[in-house]
């Protein structure tokens, strides 16, 4: 939903339209919204059209009332707020992850032995990184959660360069805990795969120090 559409819902629950049908005119919308009448009745008919939204016309004004899916729509809100102001506090500084091992394409060993990568992982890994990633693919709810929390953190950035041939992209990094084992989880802005996939570097190769193949499930500690 677009943000001017849900900030409209969020005004029309704190007037009470989660809980009974108010009646409210667009002129008295607009000034809560601070936009134009045209603005506040043309979202009001947008919020109706996605079923956000009851509403009933009369002289006085619209009769409003939140659907069950608008109302959705304010808990998905309030779950993603919630999380990004008690993650630390509830988790502690770690976040959780867990996926499932699987052979990937070898894009993240590729970036690892790029000599200009090489060198920003062996600093923050403090020590040569093994040219080679574990590739996990997420499947509950709470680690894509999580994973998508990580996109509003700052982590470790390493901006992209430019050589002869082309430009590469800048990779955001988060120190990991493996089962005890140390890594470094890899955020690559120019990837192929999806956001539930996540790739990992560690000095060692983990899958023989973990002694793990594809398909095995792994809790990844990520250090906020």
């Amino acid at each position: 939903m677009k943000g001017d559409l849900l900030i409209t819902l969020y005004t029309l629950a704190l007037m009470g339209a989660h809980r009974k049908p108010i009646l409210i005119s667009t002129t008295k919308l607009a000034e809560r919204l601070g936009v134009s009448q045209q603005t506040a009745s043309r979202r009001l008919l947008d919020l109706e059209k996605n079923g956000m939204i009851r509403r009933e016309l009369s002289p006085r004004g619209s009769l409003i009332y939140i659907t069950e899916k608008g109302m959705k729509a304010l808990r998905d809100l309030y779950e993603g707020l919630a999380m990004i102001f008690e993650a630390k506090k509830e988790l502690k500084g770690i976040l959780t992850l867990k996926g499932k091992v699987f052979t990937g394409l070898g894009e993240g060993a590729y970036y690892v032995t790029i000599p200009y990568y090489y060198k920003q992982f062996s600093r923050i890994l403090g020590g040569p990184p093994y040219p080679g990633t574990l590739n996990l693919r997420l499947e509950d709810e709470e680690s894509l959660a999580n994973r998508k929390f990580l996109d509003s953190m700052p982590g470790i950035y390493i901006p992209g360069f430019s050589d002869e041939r082309r430009s590469y992209g800048g990779v955001k990094c988060f120190k990991v805990l493996i089962n005890g084992e140390e890594g470094l989880l890899l955020l690559i802005e120019r990837t192929h795969y999806p956001p539930n996939v996540i790739e990992i570097i560690s000095k060692k190769k983990l899958r023989e120090a973990l002694s793990l193949k594809d398909g095995d499930l792994v809790t990844v500690k990520v250090l906020l």
